[in-house]
């Protein structure tokens, strides 16, 4: 989420560490597009936004869901879709996600079990 209009096509993929709470990001290279790609972050925790120095609070895998908004050191990033590792996770360990979070993955599920419109 950019206020830059160069940057609104950009796509970027989060991994997030169970074992250490650490999230690295990266960029896939898109062609003939100017942008090199590569590591944007490598791991490291993220401390949440209005989080305090003496108490820092880190995401944490419930704050990884379709629709999230995750901000990393200033800059804005909307989570569009998880892979199906991440999708099993979630099923698997509920109670640890928001309604809002178990929401967004439902309606990923029932748009990849939706059946194929038919062409004429």
């Amino acid at each position: 989420e950019s206020p830059i209009p160069e940057d609104k096509d950009r796509r970027f993929v989060f991994s997030y560490f169970l074992a250490t709470d650490m999230i690295s990001i990266f960029e896939p290279p898109v062609r003939n597009s100017g942008i090199i790609g590569g590591k944007y972050l490598g791991r490291t925790k993220v401390v949440k936004p209005y989080s305090t120095v003496d108490n820092p609070i880190y995401y944490g895998p419930g704050d990884f869901f379709i629709g999230a908004v995750i901000e990393v050191f200033g800059h804005r990033f909307i989570i569009l879709d998880i892979d199906e590792y991440v999708l099993k996770y979630m099923e698997s360990n509920a109670a640890q996600y928001s309604p809002e979070a178990l929401a967004s993955i439902q309606n990923r599920v029932g748009k990849r079990d939706a059946p194929a419109p038919e062409l004429e």
